[in-house]
């Protein structure tokens, strides 16, 4: 009788919900109808293609009860892109809202035949569940985000899956010893993609539980649901934790509807505005994970403020070293591979089965981890010295004026790539001054403007 689901109709502005019973009856229509209408169904590929929404979840679960290997693909990615990882897929069946996102002809013309609208199934009577998941076998296919090159697919089974889920159910815990809350009744605000690992997690994590997911399938539609939703918890990327953290700076927090929990990941946080939001009573927990660990790697609850830049303490689940700087893990969450892709597969895990992270950690003794930086992100000058463009990045996070940056190199020297209000850029190149002074001569960078907002890819990670 637990409400699973909830959204707002855009059609009519009032909430819907779905009880966890409606739900698993929903599930049962959808294997039955996999099963039925995908000839041989068992390994077969199906697509979805979608904004957040409740068939999502529904699709989800009964794909893979139904025997079939669930593919998620980023719907707004350019046709080249997204034509590549079909063509990589081979899919059986696409499921889809039906929307354009900028290459509906194309996705037409080249795979007609096999779109059906993400319910489908809704006139299927609900059938039986047989076990069909070998849990050693692929089951679930997410691409990874592609900051650079190719997006690749990411081979998941049952067992990499749940593996990792005391990382994502454990914290709850964490959050009524630390605050004295009742979590049992917590909702979620699903603003993040479900074609992204933490959503995946999130979808089984919640059921796990028996929360409820509240979702959020646009983003200038944020402050409408949060308002129509009572929300406690929300994962959240830079750009929302700035909305959020301005409303209750200035005295707004009643627009959040008792928002109280926020997770951080896939991107770093400036520490200040962390810790301001503890002082004004929120619990934020941050946490570091990657598609191919299923989002599994370190998680920090504590809310002291010696761990603020920590991603986490280690999880018992995997095994950690450092290689030369570089964090591997090896565990039960690790992924099976890369689809299609043993040359890449090898690059990343070693024949002792140690999955290279490409971040650049260190781990202290108390078992906090703190990251540095990327591997393939190193500038390598000329002298022979190493710098990592991200811990320039965070000693400009301080600059109010800045609204964009990255570090790269150009032309042999280390420079800051910036994007703010061109009357601000004077200012700027003021703080940027008064970093290099604190600086070793080189690791001091020139500063260049950007007309243009900085390109980001869909999890909103700049490009480099």
């Amino acid at each position: 009788g637990r409400v699973a689901f909830r959204w707002v109709e855009d059609a009519t502005g009032t909430v819907k919900e779905k009880t966890y019973a409606e739900y698993a009856q929903d599930i049962r229509r959808a294997a039955a109808w996999f099963a039925r209408n995908i000839p041989e169904v068992e390994g077969k590929r199906v697509v979805l293609l979608s904004r957040n929404c409740y068939e999502y979840g529904v699709n989800t679960f009964g794909a893979v009860l139904a025997g079939a290997v669930l593919v998620t693909m980023n719907q707004k990615k350019t046709w080249d892109e997204l034509s590549w990882e079909l063509e990589l897929a081979e899919p059986a069946l696409i499921l889809n809202d039906g929307v354009d996102y900028g290459c509906r002809d194309q996705l037409e013309a080249a795979y007609g035949e096999r779109l059906r609208p993400m319910d489908v199934w809704k006139d299927t009577a609900p059938g039986g569940l047989e076990k069909k998941i070998d849990p050693n076998a692929l089951m679930v296919m997410l691409f990874t985000s592609g900051t650079t090159g190719r997006s690749k697919g990411v081979m998941l089974s049952q067992k990499n899956l749940f593996s990792a889920m005391p990382a994502f159910l454990d914290p709850f815990d964490d959050v009524k010893k630390y605050t004295g809350w009742n979590t049992d009744e917590f909702s979620s605000l699903s603003a993040l993609p479900m074609f992204h690992i933490s959503a995946m997690t999130s979808l089984v994590s919640w059921s796990i539980t028996g929360h409820s997911i509240n979702l959020c399938n646009n983003l200038k539609y944020f402050y409408r649901d949060l308002g129509a939703m009572h929300s406690e918890v929300m994962a959240v990327v830079p750009v929302l934790l700035k909305s959020i953290y301005s409303d209750v700076m200035k005295g707004r927090r009643d627009r959040l509807n008792g928002l109280c929990v926020l997770t951080c990941g896939a991107a770093m946080f400036d520490p200040k505005m962390l810790s301001d939001m503890m002082e004004k009573g929120f619990f934020v927990a941050q946490m570091y994970g990657l598609t191919e660990t299923c989002g599994d790697g370190a998680w920090n609850s504590s809310q002291e403020a010696k761990y603020l830049t920590s991603v986490g303490h280690v999880d018992l689940s995997c095994e950690y070293k450092l290689d030369d700087g570089e964090l591997c893990m090896r565990g039960d969450p690790i992924m099976l591979g890369y689809y299609k892709d043993p040359e890449g597969t090898a690059e990343v895990i070693d024949a002792d089965g140690w999955f290279h992270t490409g971040d650049i950690a260190r781990v202290e003794e108390d078992g906090y981890m703190y990251l540095t930086g990327r591997k393939k992100n190193l500038i390598i000058l000329d002298s022979g010295e190493n710098v990592s463009p991200e811990e320039l990045e965070k000693l400009l996070v301080p600059c109010a004026d800045i609204q964009e940056c990255i570090v790269k190199e150009k032309d042999k020297k280390i420079c800051a790539l910036i994007y703010c209000d061109p009357a601000k850029q004077d200012a700027v190149k003021e703080f940027v001054t008064g970093v290099n002074r604190g600086l070793p001569l080189y690791k001091r960078m020139v500063t260049e403007f950007s007309a243009q907002p900085l390109p980001r890819n869909a999890m909103g990670k700049l490009l480099r």
